[in-house]
């Protein structure tokens, strides 16, 4: 059954978008390490995004943002670490606490996957004009300032 209204259409497009982002961030992952599930990239990421220029990111802080139990968070922490790509720090503000942050190989492998989604994209929309990725972009921006916390 196809969709009869602009919402219905809205809502059919952005399944079909989650379910290739979905997809791609499976690929994304296992270009990293085959042991790397879409979980552990998302904290992968979420880590390099939430961390300061002194420090790293805290663990509940990484939940919090992800929407992840601390027991999915922990898990995917170790299995980072253990894949080096993640490393555990002091908390410069509280000398009980721990951070993590990204290690040399972390970096690397994210500007490796960003700069090959980036290049995927520009292959993918290369028939498009730069003013509709633009308004694409500009709508999308929109759309999530608008439903996400």
């Amino acid at each position: 059954m196809s969709p009869t209204s602009p919402l219905g259409e809205l809502d059919f497009e952005l399944a079909r978008m989650l379910w290739w982002a979905r997809s791609a961030q499976k690929r994304t992952a296992a270009d990293i390490h085959p042991a790397l599930d879409n979980a552990g990239y998302a904290v992968l990421v979420a880590v390099r995004e939430l961390s300061g220029p002194d420090g790293g990111a805290r663990g509940g802080e990484l939940g919090e943002v992800l929407g992840l139990h601390k027991s999915t968070i922990s898990r995917n922490l170790t299995t980072l670490e253990d894949l080096g790509l993640i490393e555990r720090i002091l908390d410069p503000t509280d000398a009980r606490a721990r951070q993590v942050r990204l290690t040399d190989g972390g970096v690397a492998a994210l500007d490796r996957t960003f700069a090959g989604r980036r290049e995927r994209l520009r292959s993918q929309l290369s028939t498009w004009d730069p003013a509709d990725i633009g308004e694409l972009a500009h709508l999308l921006h929109r759309f999530n300032d608008t439903t996400l916390p």
